[in-house]
């Protein structure tokens, strides 16, 4: 295990790919999709709370869907087809 602190965030240049006792977590510091950066994304965007009393932003899975299909990688192909069937069984 490794300190994530601000300095450590600051220093990577587009994305970092983490896995969590929860599952894998893709912090995206330059989005695809999105030339307006985190700025842009925070407008399709909810506040969810983490516990504890502490929230964060999280892309919309629409968000999601776009910047993966822009970002064209074969691991965001290969989740499509899954973001896809989410998004029609929720209703967005």
């Amino acid at each position: 295990m490794f300190p994530i602190d601000g300095a450590f965030l600051a220093a990577q240049p587009r994305m970092l790919n983490l896995t969590t006792t929860a599952d894998d977590l893709d912090l995206a510091f330059a989005p695809a999709a999105f030339d307006g950066g985190c700025d842009e994304l925070k407008n399709e965007s909810d506040m969810i709370e983490l516990g504890d009393g502490i929230t964060t932003r999280v892309a919309t899975l629409q968000a999601i869907i776009r910047s993966k299909e822009t970002a064209d990688r074969e691991k965001d192909r290969r989740a499509l087809p899954c973001l896809r069937a989410l998004l029609d069984e929720t209703g967005g």
